[in-house]
């Protein structure tokens, strides 16, 4: 019956679960499956008979996932046409506990109930209740103005009047404050032209805050650098690039020690480079550093006038700007880039003089992975001058710069003259799980402080009992359906983030959740326990290691890895960035399941491997998705050379993108990842080059 519930076969769901509840009336299990039959109910429409079934699993076990069955009820009679008992439902459901994050949605759905019951303060009270918890404020605004159209849908005009007032004076950078302008200044009330001015250029509706922001600074006393700077951006919004101009002139003639003045200076510049006058605003950012050294913008002033300099393709003007803002600011992050950028243009053009100049003063004043970056090639400069020593201490001090970076691991290759993703000479997948779990917990210990003497990882009494673990635990149970695995997952997932502050409660859920499959749940357990530590990964002992990079489901990789002739802990490194092994995953993308594989590319595979009957929601299940998976990036691979990297980026930005950015470098990992032309796919190459040393520090043998 479960089976059949998770694939979507709900006749077929309904009749082995009826099969199984007239069988077995004295099986503690039948009332969860009586939920489970309520849930293909559903998805038949056969409302009625899901209602009785969640009535009888209430009468079974209440007190448990109250919320979330009389949240289904109340579906099922508004499905039915029956709004009074739909609404007493859903009543039913936000008034028994349930985790914060899900509940503003369903009070928002009893409000609606008592609307359409023609209930309108209780419809407010429900309102009231979602802010009296909730905390975006675009979110916050939005409740207010739902609450605020009922009061004066209901005739509480002053009542109504005054929420709006508050969306205007609080939020007024959302929708909402300027719908609520509109209705209050269509009803005659006085808003200060100031507030106008904000909302109308929050919301971009830029000439009716040219009117609204020149009302409010005609009175000097009223102006200030804030309003001036909505000003111009404004007049700029609608082309008039002159007014623009002038207004932050005003703002530079006026507050030469106001923060605004530095950023007006920037604003001139944006100004003149949207109106295609490149040069002008290459002169506007470069007079602000020199003509003003001590403001904090001019670093980032400087950083444009290189980087547009780079796009008129005049490489001699870029270098020397990007040396000026290394020599000028030095300590900030615009330097640090503005001198990668600088050094790696100088590379490309052949000046190696300028290349290395501009990477030894990075190396010297950068920090993290800049640094170690930096290092890294000025190594490589050393190994093409012919200088092995040099290099050797360069790339030594990018290894320590920012450990577990991957310019930090790819200076290690270097120095032992590892390859990219070079295999390991044999690999480990079967330990001795009870010796390890014995040093782990000695490590805790020890690292923390424990005092407990007995076995550390089963749950706490204070675990076991907590709502949130309680509830998670039963819609575990009855999450054959969607819905009910990703609210457990919810509560779980509340209860690990109210733990991260105790190792040892986040380490007994770190193996609770492996064991109960909910992977992604454990990952992150792990990884809070060991940043807890203040040890790297592979310095934490292996058991718990292995927790934040772990090998599940190697079942179907490793012989998918054989069939395709593919390094198994590349695929365990790819799994891992793409889903952190949660099965059920989707991206904005529209991946698909522990490897990613959007619609397009999933029927792709299955039509070159003859997959009979394939349908897009095969590519859910963990042996197909890991199957096509490991076939595509095969593919993919084959088109690149063999090169895993360049694999790694086709599979993410395409093949027909890794073959471009191929021919640009050649077979040469540093220049590859330069190449990478989308963001997107530079960083998940180098997520992966870090995750995969991990995997191969972990599961590698010599």
């Amino acid at each position: 019956g479960e089976a059949a519930l998770r694939e979507g076969l709900y006749s077929q769901a309904v009749e082995a679960l009826t099969a199984f509840i007239d069988s077995f009336p004295e099986d503690p299990r039948r009332a969860h499956a009586m939920f489970l039959r309520g849930d293909a109910y559903l998805g038949l429409s056969e409302w009625t008979l899901a209602i009785t079934d969640f009535d009888m699993y209430l009468t079974l076990r209440p007190g448990l996932i109250d919320s979330y069955v009389h949240e289904r009820i109340g579906d099922a009679y508004l499905a039915l046409g029956q709004p009074q008992q739909s609404l007493d439902a859903y009543t039913k459901a936000a008034d028994a506990t349930r985790e914060a994050s899900s509940l503003a949605s369903l009070r928002e759905r009893v409000a609606a109930g008592y609307l359409n019951a023609g209930q309108p303060q209780q419809a407010v009270a429900q309102y009231d209740e979602i802010l009296a918890f909730a905390e975006n404020s675009f979110y916050r605004a939005s409740i207010d103005y739902q609450a605020a159209q009922v009061l004066i849908d209901s005739g509480d005009f002053a009542g109504g009047y005054t929420r709006l007032q508050r969306i205007v004076n609080e939020y007024p950078a959302s929708e909402q404050a300027y719908q609520a302008l509109g209705v209050l200044l269509g009803a005659e009330l006085e808003i200060e032209a100031a507030q106008q001015g904000r909302i109308y250029y929050y919301n971009e509706d830029y000439a009716a805050a040219i009117q609204a922001l020149n009302t409010a600074i005609s009175d000097e006393a009223a102006q200030s650098p804030e309003l001036l700077m909505m000003l111009g951006e404004s007049y700029r919004g609608v082309g008039n690039t002159q007014a623009a101009l002038t207004t932050f002139q005003t703002i530079i003639d006026t507050y030469r020690d106001d923060p605004t003045f530095g950023d007006a200076w920037l604003e001139q510049g944006r100004t003149l480079f949207l109106s295609n006058d490149i040069t002008g605003a290459i002169e506007k950012y470069s007079a602000l550093a020199t003509q003003h050294p001590d403001v904090p913008q001019g670093a980032e002033a400087l950083w444009r006038a290189g980087y547009l300099y780079s796009t008129l393709g005049n490489t001699e003007s870029a270098l020397a700007t990007f040396d000026i803002l290394g020599q000028m600011f030095p300590m900030t992050t615009r330097a640090q880039e503005g001198l990668f950028m600088g050094a790696t243009m100088a590379y490309n053009a052949d000046n190696v003089a300028t290349a290395a100049q501009l990477f030894g003063r990075l190396a010297e004043i950068g920090t993290g992975e800049l640094k170690a970056a930096a290092y890294l090639w000025v190594g490589r400069l050393y190994q093409a001058d012919d200088k092995p020593d040099l290099a050797a201490q360069a790339f030594q001090a990018a290894a320590s710069a920012d450990p577990g970076s991957y310019y930090s691991i790819r200076a290690s290759d270097l120095l032992t003259s590892r390859e990219p993703f070079q295999q390991p000479a044999g690999t480990m997948f079967d330990f001795d799980e009870s010796a390890q779990l014995t040093e782990a917990e000695a490590w805790l210990r020890s690292t923390f402080g424990i005092t407990q003497t007995e076995a550390l990882y089963p749950l706490s009494e204070a675990l076991e009992n907590d709502p949130r673990m309680i509830r998670g635990r039963e819609l575990m149970i009855v999450g054959a359906s969607t819905t009910a695995y990703e609210a457990a997952e919810i509560e779980f997932d509340a209860l690990r983030i109210a733990m991260q502050d105790d190792p040892l409660a986040t380490y007994q859920l770190a193996i609770y959740f492996r064991d109960v499959g909910l992977y992604r749940l454990s990952i992150n357990a792990a990884a809070d326990l060991i940043t807890a530590a203040g040890v790297d990964t592979t310095q934490a002992p292996s058991y718990i290691a292995r927790l934040r990079y772990p090998i599940y489901y190697k079942d179907l990789v490793l012989p998918a890895a054989a069939e395709n002739n593919l390094d198994p802990l590349l695929m365990f490194s790819l799994i891992r960035q793409e889903s952190l092994f949660e099965g059920f995953a989707t991206s904005y993308a529209a991946g698909q399941g522990l490897m990613q594989i959007i619609p397009d590319t999933g029927q792709w595979i299955a039509d070159r491997l003859g997959w009979p009957d394939y349908q897009n929601s095969d590519v859910y299940r963990p042996y197909i998705n890991v199957k096509f998976g490991a076939y595509y990036l095969r593919y993919v691979m084959d088109m690149v050379d063999g090169l895993p990297y360049a694999a790694l980026a086709g599979y993410n930005g395409g093949p027909g993108n890794a073959m471009q950015w191929l021919g640009i470098s050649g077979p040469d990992l540093d220049l590859f990842v330069q190449a990478i032309s989308y963001d997107e796919t530079r960083t998940y190459v180098r997520r992966i080059y870090e995750q995969y040393n991990v995997y191969r520090e972990l599961y590698g043998t010599t």
